[in-house]
């Protein structure tokens, strides 16, 4: 199922089933999860307020082809932000809860930028991951490993570069899609380790710049992430998203722990 299918749904108002395709593991992929509660947000925000930042918990599996709802909440709201949260509810338990703010773009007479795109090797001499060891959801995108140590490579090289974009480009590109997209690349920690283990998002934060939609939907993206820590099987890294011309979409912090 495209994902144009499942966000044009929630759009709605509607609950489409999540298929396996979008599996990871024993839960549907995080970024899915995350996009179609960030959908169900945005159904309900003024077309002027813009994606600003997001937190996500997720908080037990999300099965799929199984029946779900979406709660949202408006926090709060004033002139220029408006805060919303969203919980996805399965079997009468919470799978996972998503906090965003959206806010009005002010006139304002300063504006930085120190983002400099780090120096990584061009897709055309990256790797695509794929294999038995890849999830499932893979199918849906295409991640381009730049950096030379892959995935479970069992080196100390704290960190995970390279570029990505949906397999089959959406019609156009929404913060939803940039979200379902951003979660696609395996903890940065896992190249410390020398075989697969089962690692999971438990916490996501994102700042987006005004940009974060406004690109092609077949570009490709580029994502550079650092490891800062990991101890005790929890590990946290910091990754950085930007478009083809250099300028930055998202910053993305993640916390990740193995699982039994």
């Amino acid at each position: 199922m495209h994902i144009d299918h499942i966000l044009n749904g929630i759009h709605n108002g509607d609950f489409p089933l999540i298929p396996d395709a979008w599996g990871q593991g024993r839960t549907i992929y995080g970024g899915m999860t995350a996009a179609i509660l960030l959908q169900a947000m945005l159904s309900e925000v003024e077309p002027d307020r813009k994606l600003r930042a997001m937190d996500v918990n997720f908080t037990r599996p999300f099965e799929a082809d199984v029946p779900y709802t979406i709660e949202v909440e408006t926090l709060g709201e004033g002139r220029t932000v408006c805060v919303k949260s969203a919980r996805l509810i399965q079997g009468d338990k919470i799978r996972a809860v998503v906090r965003a703010d959206f806010c009005k773009p002010l006139d304002s007479p300063v504006s930085i930028d120190q983002f400099t795109v780090p120096d990584i090797r061009a897709r055309e001499e990256s790797f695509r991951i794929t294999g038995m060891h890849a999830p499932v959801f893979f199918q849906n995108v295409e991640v381009y490993m730049a950096s030379h140590v892959p995935p479970f490579g069992g080196k100390p090289f704290p960190e995970m570069h390279g570029h990505m974009r949906f397999a089959q480009a959406p019609e156009k590109i929404t913060s939803p899609h940039l979200v379902g997209l951003i979660d696609a690349w395996p903890p940065t920690a896992s190249t410390h380790y020398d075989k697969p283990v089962p690692m999971s998002t438990i916490s996501w934060h994102l700042h987006f710049t005004l940009d974060a939609d406004n690109f092609a939907p077949d570009d490709f993206l580029g994502y550079a992430s650092t490891v800062s820590f990991d101890e005790a099987g929890i590990s946290s890294s910091t990754a950085h998203i930007w478009r083809p011309d250099g300028r930055l979409l998202a910053k993305s912090v993640q916390t990740n722990i193995i699982y039994g």
